[in-house]
């Protein structure tokens, strides 16, 4: 835990690694034994210029080099992170100037509001789950924008110091309990394997770190799994390869690890992308696979060696004991997304070309036979990903591969399936393509739908019929994004928060984590009318299949594929000079 704070605080490019280690070995071993009482008190001592001082004076003696230096005792600067690339600090970091600290007050507004909301099995917490609730809708009401709707925002960011292999995912537990889920998409240097770390807000230091797994040694098949705030006493409950984890969110530790089924493919061939849950604490989940003998990972080895049919699982998450399990019809990519209609527990599973329905009756899991399987693509369109719920709807958007015809927002109702309707609200231009393997916002309280395309670099809100289904095009806008759109905010203030692409080659997008040829910068909206709010500067791009999450006290978290996490926070302008909106080209 020294080494780590350490490390975290000052992060040295050098050429003698050797003797550096050698230096922090005695430097933890000889001043923890004679100096301190404990090595906790020392990790927080560590912190002051003393401290540094003293590390660096032994660095420089053992080493025989000068070192130069920066700490943030004597100011802010951007430490250098353990990639390749140093940081560059942008305008929106400096015009932070450092760690940007929730604002406490309206954290706690938004924890009572979070408080009066149901939303069963998650946490009464901002972010508990990744979409926000069971039925994906992609909106928290809870989570305010402190920027004007009317007049020129600002947008000011702040960088970690500690660098996290790929980080995948966040969620809270309070207002001042923050925890990444990484190490399980493409990284430079590669991580061992999957592991979580609780953050200090603020600071975006690390507390502490459970690694979960070490793929190195096993080869085991790994992916973005999920990380989930569950429960009253706000367990973290974690799905990766082919485990289901409960760890302390306050300690860190491993309070119950479960192997799920996986049916006839063994478990090293298996990951869970994920799970979802119904009131009662009962979780949903499924496995994506791939061939024996394969050494791929991710998502890399589903399109190249898949493996055979996936696997859905039912769990009880406060005993982490399998209730049953059942081989669905084919290897299925996209997550399950679970709801209760007409008082009935349903999971919805996307296939390549057909939408499933099971139904969930306390003891089995089984096909519902009377509702679908349902046809959803129109000739030359490829899968969806996840399904969502839009009140009796449920809603898929096609193309999660590159597709050369435009794609399309699907409804389904949940009563009829025989009921489809659909719109496709992006045109392709000649040489276009169509791509994208995520989905938008189910803004039911407004009747919206909020969707995006990369290839034809839009993002558009769809006026939703809850009667008949019909949707109507609302707006669209010009923002080229890989990752989710999300919605904060109440129903008559809402805001879209997602990124923004340039791109230095269309033709041959490298998303990283060696030598990204694109960066991303995020954008708010107002979801009204699609109106640009506010956009930040370009940084590194995202990780893989992330998205800008919400935080306390008016944050958003951008999670980078360079290892670090930006905070970011927009406040209206405090006087006429230049703001970010002004300066948002895409190219």
């Amino acid at each position: 835990m020294v080494l780590t704070a350490l490390n975290a605080k000052l992060e040295f490019q050098m050429p003698h690694w050797p003797l550096y280690c050698i230096a922090l070995h005695y430097l933890e071993r000889d001043l923890v034994k004679y100096w301190f009482p404990s090595k906790a008190y020392l990790m927080e001592y560590s912190g002051s210029i003393h401290m540094n001082v003293l590390l660096l004076i032994m660095l420089a003696v053992t080493s025989g080099t000068l070192l130069a230096f920066s700490s943030t005792s004597f100011g802010y600067a951007e430490p250098k992170s353990s990639s390749a690339n140093a940081s560059i600090l942008t305008p929106n970091q400096i015009a932070a100037g450092g760690p940007i600290p929730p604002n406490y007050t309206l954290a706690q507004q938004e924890q009572n509001c979070v408080a009066a909301e149901n939303n069963l099995p998650w946490s009464k917490t901002l972010n508990a789950f990744e979409n926000y609730n069971s039925n994906r809708s992609h909106y928290w009401s809870c989570s305010e924008f402190t920027g004007s709707f009317t007049g020129p925002n600002k947008v000011y960011a702040y960088k970690s110091p500690t660098y996290y292999p790929t980080p995948f995912t966040i969620v809270t537990r309070g207002i001042n309990e923050m925890y990444v889920y990484g190490g399980v998409v493409a990284a430079n240097p590669p991580p061992s394997g999957p592991y979580v770390s609780k953050v200090e807000p603020g600071s975006l230091k690390e507390l502490w770190r459970t690694e979960l797994l070490n793929a190195n040694m096993t080869q085991a098949f790994t992916g973005g799994g999920g990380m989930y705030t569950v429960g009253d006493n706000g367990d973290i409950l974690v799905t990766t390869n082919s485990y289901l984890f409960k760890l302390n969110g306050t300690t860190g530790a491993v309070e119950g690890a479960l192997s799920l089924p996986t049916g006839a493919t063994l478990p090293s061939d298996t990951y869970f992308n994920g799970l979802n849950g119904w009131p009662d604490g009962t979780l949903a989940m499924k496995d994506l696979t791939r061939a024996a003998g394969c050494t791929l990972q991710s998502l890399s080895a589903v399109n190249k060696c898949p493996g055979g049919p996936s696997v859905l699982s039912v769990v009880d998450s406060k005993n982490m004991k399998v209730l049953d399990s059942v081989q669905l019809p084919e290897l299925v990519g996209g997550r399950v997304t679970t709801t209760v209609h007409d008082g009935k527990n349903y999971v919805y599973i996307v296939t390549v070309t057909q939408v499933y329905r099971y139904e969930w009756n306390g003891k089995n899991i089984t096909l519902d036979k009377s509702w679908g399987p349902v046809p959803y693509l129109k000739p030359g369109q490829t899968g969806g990903t996840a399904a969502a719920v839009m009140g009796d709807w449920v809603v898929i958007q096609t193309n999660g591969i590159p597709s050369d015809v435009p794609l399309s927002e699907v409804a389904i109702s949940q009563t009829n399936s025989s009921k489809v309707t659909r719109i496709d609200p992006m045109p392709l231009q000649p040489g276009q393509k169509s791509y994208i393997p995520n989905f938008g916002v189910m803004d039911l309280p407004n009747n919206r739908i909020y969707g995006m395309d990369e290839g034809p670099g839009k993002v558009v809100g769809i006026n939703f019929d809850q009667k008949t289904g019909n949707m109507t095009l609302a707006w669209s806008v010009d923002q080229k994004t890989f990752g989710w759109v999300n919605a904060i905010g109440p129903p008559n203030h809402r805001v879209i928060v997602g990124t923004n692409l340039k791109l230095t080659n269309e033709t041959n997008i490298q998303p990283g984590p060696k030598n990204p040829n694109y960066t991303e910068q995020v954008q708010w909206r107002d979801a009204a009318t699609g109106k640009l709010l506010a956009a930040s500067d370009f940084f590194s791009p995202m990780s893989s299949g992330s998205q800008v999450v919400p935080g306390y006290g008016g944050l958003s978290y951008h999670v980078l594929i360079d290892g670090h996490i930006m905070a970011l926070k927009v406040l209206p302008s405090q006087s006429n000079t230049t703001s970010s909106v002004n300066s948002t080209s895409q190219k």
